[in-house]
């Protein structure tokens, strides 16, 4: 692939990383106050800045497709500096948000009295409350700013957000690097600019 085309993927992934940080500021800064901390603004912030990653996450790891889709996040990967293993990669969290229909399917069809969505200051109380064993809707651990959801299968599966907001951070500051030093694309809109401005 070509770098002019390799920045049409940058400028897009550079859109998604930019939203998927300002969500995970928004979060922050409700969880920091008393009175936001357990309203369902939380989950409205959690959830953009996890399908924000998600959509980033398709581009650099594509799951299906044909071999250009895969070279394509060959290619993706080896340019934006990604390293194997980054914590951007894996879905398993986001597919338990996008998929919450048939999470609930699976609820009624158990039969389930309860579903748990809160914020829990630390894994003491989720311990204490999750004893009981209710359906896990959607629950962050503020302390370490752990996001836990269910499978289509009923396990838990626990996310660290810092190390996927730091490595988000990361490649954002790669893409806006490559945009404004590499991309043909943006010295045409520069120069488009330019000529506009006259």
């Amino acid at each position: 692939m070509d770098k002019y085309h390799l920045h049409w993927y940058t400028d897009e992934i550079e859109v998604h990383t930019a939203s998927s940080i300002a969500s995970y500021q928004q979060l922050l800064a409700l969880l920091e106050n008393h009175d936001t901390r357990q309203s369902r603004s939380v989950w409205f912030v959690l959830v953009s800045f996890l399908t924000h990653a998600a959509i980033v996450s398709k581009f650099l790891d594509p799951i299906k497709g044909d071999a250009s889709t895969i070279e394509r996040g060959k290619d993706l990967r080896a340019h934006l500096q990604v390293p194997e293993g980054s914590p951007i990669l894996p879905r398993t969290a986001r597919d338990n948000l996008e998929h919450i229909d048939e999470r609930i399917d699976n609820w009624v069809k158990r039969k389930e009295e309860a579903l748990l969505e809160m914020v829990f200051p630390d894994r003491e109380g989720f311990n204490y409350v999750t004893s009981r064993k209710p359906a896990i809707r959607r629950v962050l651990i503020a302390d370490e700013m752990v996001f836990i959801s269910e499978d289509r299968n009923g396990y838990l599966v626990e996310v660290s957000l810092t190390p996927a907001h730091e490595a988000i951070q990361s490649l954002h500051a790669v893409c806006q690097h490559k945009l404004a030093t590499e991309s043909p694309y943006t010295y045409k809109l520069a120069q488009a600019l330019r000529n506009y401005e006259r």
